[in-house]
């Protein structure tokens, strides 16, 4: 299995297993589910540009440094979305230990499927 199947096997997997996780879980409504897709769609695009410039830092179009900065201030960046996010609009993803957890299974999920559409598209 080459290296971007493999992340994109992990990525799906890991939404699988949230929808399953978040299927067994007695808090989860129509507005949680919104969030979640919602998180999974903003990781897919933080994970679209890491790749972009994992390929521009492979291609020699950037430095390392800068490559680490910029993949370092995106996901500060998408931290801070997924945070006003959770305060502007509180829910049980928000309040629950499991919820917060199930959250982040969603967020990794979304950024390897990102980061290996990135690597298929181009």
């Amino acid at each position: 299995m080459k290296g971007l199947d493999r992340t994109f096997f992990i990525g799906a997997m890991l939404l699988v297993i949230g929808v399953v996780w978040a299927f067994t879980m007695n808090g989860i409504g129509t507005k949680e589910w919104i969030l979640l897709l919602s998180v999974t769609v903003l990781g897919i695009a933080a994970g679209v540009v890491q790749g972009r410039l994992i390929f521009l830092n492979k291609r020699g179009q950037i430095g390392s440094g800068k490559k680490t900065l910029w993949i370092v201030g995106i996901l500060i960046v998408f931290v801070a979305l997924k945070v006003a996010m959770n305060i502007l609009i509180p829910s049980y993803l928000a309040t629950s230990g499991n919820g917060i957890w199930l959250s982040i299974v969603f967020v990794i999920g979304g950024l390897l499927l990102g980061r290996s559409f990135y690597s298929r598209l181009r």
